[in-house]
């Protein structure tokens, strides 16, 4: 395949692959990611703190206003507590996600250097857009990894599935950078109006932002949302996506996210065979887990046991302290 991956003609027709020629991207992206990085399944434990949100994306049933939606927020002692728990299954990286909003970066500010402190762990955080000075504090309290994807490179296309600008994305993703952490970001694969040539916007954009971290997701129709009655993304898209982000991003840590599996069983193994190495398991109690409606009420929720069957069928061995 070479380095024509790389030219926009070839990025299009690889995003379209199937059968052999989609057979051939898997098994290219499973090589570059043995031989930089090995056979090792990175694992994330994840807190899902709060499902609060200010945004109001069109897709998401956090969005600001689903009144239907029960509204949650972990307190500091029950966050800690998690937080032991994934240190003591020797998961080395605790995971904190929760919806967009201020006391939640209030509560990621007390909790943070208390988890760094106790088990000098990696910390690694997805809680939406913040000031450079917020990132920056983030970072001096212990967490060295911040997620915010830019969702879509074409601004139009962005703007009208999230009510927000684009451009305000774009400027966090790079405060992010600057405040001095690794940086995660992507997209989506399936939005509604979304064509195969705004994909190919998606590579590129990654491209330049040079992430640590890139991930991609299946659009999946929420309840709750203007999006709900859309089909679903096409697994093989994405999978191709993540296929074509192991070839151009070789170091990076590139997750199967959990909605691969509610789109197909074996779903998230079938995102390591194309060259995804990092899973995420899930610690938010189980009371608060359908309220964290990020892609649906019935969501896939990843154990620990999920992720060593997934691992087992890929061939790859579990990142277990």
């Amino acid at each position: 395949m070479g380095n024509n991956i790389f030219t926009r003609i070839e990025i299009k027709r690889r995003l379209q692959a199937s059968g052999t020629e989609q057979e051939e991207l898997f098994e290219r992206a499973r090589q570059v990611r043995n031989t930089v990085q090995g056979d090792k399944l990175h694992i994330r434990g994840v807190i899902e703190l709060s499902n609060s949100c200010a945004e109001n994306c069109l897709y998401c049933a956090m969005r600001r206003d689903n009144r239907l939606l029960n509204r949650y927020t972990l307190d500091e002692e029950t966050i800690l507590s998690l937080a032991d728990q994934i240190i003591n299954t020797g998961i080395p990286t605790v995971f904190l996600q929760s919806g967009e909003s201020e006391k939640c970066g209030c509560l990621l500010e007390s909790v943070i250097p208390k988890i760094y402190q106790k088990h000098g762990c990696s910390i690694l955080l997805c809680a939406g857009k913040k000031d450079f000075e917020t990132y920056r504090r983030y970072k001096e309290a212990g967490a060295d990894g911040y997620i915010l994807k830019f969702e879509a490179a074409n601004p139009s296309l962005y703007e009208n599935s999230t009510g927000s600008s684009h451009a305000e994305r774009l400027s966090c993703i790079r405060n992010i950078r600057s405040a001095g952490m690794k940086l995660g970001t992507g997209n989506i694969a399936g939005l509604p109006n979304q064509t195969i040539d705004d994909i190919v916007d998606d590579i590129f954009l990654a491209m330049e932002l040079l992430p640590e971290f890139v991930s991609v997701a299946p659009f999946i129709p929420n309840n709750g949302t203007p999006y709900e009655k859309s089909p679903k993304g096409d697994i093989e898209l994405t999978l191709n996506i993540m296929a074509i982000w192991r070839i151009i991003f070789p170091e990076a840590l590139i997750p199967t996210v959990s909605a691969l599996e509610y789109i197909h069983p074996d779903g998230q193994a079938a995102g390591l065979n194309a060259g995804a190495n990092v899973i995420t398991v899930n610690f938010t109690p189980k009371e608060n887990r359908d309220k964290y409606a990020i892609y649906a009420k019935d969501r896939f929720v990843v154990n620990i046991e999920h992720a060593y069957k997934t691992a087992e069928q890929a061939g790859m061995t579990l990142n277990i302290m």
